[in-house]
């Protein structure tokens, strides 16, 4: 007897659906929000254990985009701030692309299909 349990077939159509299923913008936004801001935070972060005379002169040029922004320890949670919502913009427009792209992919493969079935109707002998 099996102890596993019943095992599932999945059919074409169920990975099919798994494969184009919808992305949720907000869920991507968060996590690569999350990685973009603990970035942020932890680069700086290395700069300033590192430390030195000049501490990341390059890092600093976000200073110009990132409004308060410093490579100090606050300037770090400015840092963790702006790269959080820096990537959740990222993650958003990627995942609202995304899901265009493939739903006007399905939706050209439908009407292909479509043509096609009404072509070979037509042509019939």
């Amino acid at each position: 007897m099996d102890t596993n349990g019943p095992k599932v077939v999945k059919g074409p159509e169920v990975v099919l659906l798994q494969a184009f299923a919808r992305l949720d913008s907000i869920a991507l936004g968060v996590a690569v929000g999350v990685w973009c801001g603990v970035g942020m935070l932890i680069a700086t972060a290395v700069l300033l254990l590192k430390g030195g005379q000049t501490i990341g002169p390059t890092l600093g040029i976000l200073s110009q985009y990132f409004i308060g922004y410093t490579v100090t320890w606050l300037g770090s949670l400015v840092g963790l701030v702006y790269g959080f919502v820096v990537g959740f913009c990222l993650g958003w427009i990627v995942a609202i692309l995304r899901n265009l792209f493939v739903f006007l992919y399905l939706e050209n493969i439908r009407f292909r299909s479509a043509m096609s079935a009404t072509s070979d109707f037509i042509h019939k002998e």
